[in-house]
């Protein structure tokens, strides 16, 4: 279930890119800065949670992951603006 939960809330803004671009008049370097964004905040976080998981264990580090995302997740129903996109993304990446 967390497996799932993980992969949809990372790859659920990619398909609805055109509805959200319209709705908060972003243009192609927006929509890029974002991409970037989440790439960054992933490997971030692949290097951050391999130091993680070895001192502390996978389970910990899952369940860590899973705490400090949710609230993006969240936030990305409540953007309103370019920049909060591209902040949800990186942390969602993250």
């Amino acid at each position: 279930l967390g497996f799932f939960t993980t992969f949809v809330s990372t790859f659920a803004a990619a398909p609805m890119i055109p509805i959200i671009r319209n709705d908060i008049d972003m243009d192609i370097i927006d929509i890029g800065n974002a991409g970037v964004a989440a790439v960054t905040g992933t490997i971030f976080c692949r290097v951050s949670m391999g130091v993680f998981c070895d001192t502390f264990g996978p389970r910990w580090g899952y369940a860590f992951l899973m705490l400090g995302v949710a609230p993006a997740v969240f936030g990305m129903a409540t953007v309103t603006t370019p920049f909060g996109f591209m902040i949800s993304r990186f942390f969602i990446g993250w």
